[in-house]
């Protein structure tokens, strides 16, 4: 596990506080609509989506409970680990899968992938 996985570990229990509070649920309400604005027309339609830096699907979820495929691709095992569990309790397998990956290194089959939509939300302060 890398350094910066590891400080992710550490920090998932301030990280699912902070979620919990109104500024989290606030954050999160703002970045399921700004996509949706975006959809247009398709808004309605299964898209497939990338959510770089999912984390533990705090944006993957809303989209999934909206019908669409969301690949959450993430490098801290304990947020996919989390990830997996909200979705499984949602009853969404079906529709989000979890990717162990860097936002910079992902796997072959998740670049020559095709989605609709790649969602960068709560990643680029973390990068170099």
């Amino acid at each position: 596990m890398s350094e910066a996985a590891e400080k992710f570990e550490t920090a998932m229990p301030a990280w699912k506080q902070w979620q919990e509070a109104p500024w989290g649920r606030l954050r999160y309400a703002i970045a399921e609509a700004n996509p949706l604005r975006h959809f247009g027309e398709r808004a309605d339609e299964p898209l497939r989506v990338l959510d770089l830096a999912g984390g533990d699907d705090g944006d993957a979820l809303r989209l999934a409970v909206r019908g669409h495929h969301v690949t959450i691709a993430d490098y801290a095992p304990a947020m996919l680990t989390a990830a997996a569990g909200c979705v499984a309790a949602a009853g969404l397998t079906d529709l989000v899968s979890c990717v162990e990956a860097d936002a910079n290194a992902l796997p072959a089959d998740i670049v020559r992938g095709e989605f609709d939509v790649v969602l960068c939300h709560n990643l680029l302060q973390y990068v170099e």
